[in-house]
């Protein structure tokens, strides 16, 4: 049988039995994406390793065997991964961890503590802003400068604190 196997190509298997090979693994597996990936591992191995001539019974039960394998590996990781994953889902978790009291008081320290380190001028712009809730052209008349100037203060704050609280919230918008 050895001496067979020597005359048939690699393309030959390869085309005979990956379709047959991935609707085995799409059947153990139930994911079409993770049997295509398993079935070109076992096929990547046989042509880099060239296994196909070390073959020594058939070739359909040695591929269908170690697809069947992969499977099981496949499975098993699939297994560990998701019991690693905490039990509730990751985007109520992360709903909840921001829901948090201990977290609303963080943040708030961190953003006090962001407000603090910005330039006196531009603080006083900034908490004149959304503190007290005045317009630019308030802001403008009440320190006798012009809207542009209250503009582009706030914006430059909005840039420095959305940087210094990105590790908070990556989206923090501050309205």
């Amino acid at each position: 049988m050895k001496n067979a196997i020597k005359n048939v190509t690699f393309d030959d298997v390869f085309n005979l039995y990956y379709p047959r090979c991935v609707l085995f693994a799409t059947k153990l597996l139930g994911n079409k994406w993770d049997a295509e990936e398993a079935v070109q591992e076992l096929f990547i191995g046989l042509w880099s390793k060239g296994k196909l001539t070390e073959i020594n019974g058939s070739v359909k039960s040695y591929l269908f065997k170690s697809v069947f394998n992969i499977c099981i590996d496949v499975q098993r990781k699939n297994k560990a991964k998701q019991s690693n994953e905490m039990e509730v889902p990751e985007g109520k978790e992360i709903a909840m961890a921001f829901n948090s009291p201990l977290f609303e008081e963080e943040l708030e320290k961190q953003i006090e503590n962001a407000i603090a380190l910005l330039p006196e001028k531009r603080r006083q712009i900034f908490l004149m802003s959304r503190n007290e809730g005045l317009s630019y052209r308030q802001i403008a008349e009440k320190l006798a400068v012009s809207e542009k100037t209250v503009e582009t203060q706030i914006s430059r704050s909005l840039r420095q604190l959305r940087k210094d609280l990105s590790e908070y919230m990556p989206s923090i918008l501050f309205m």
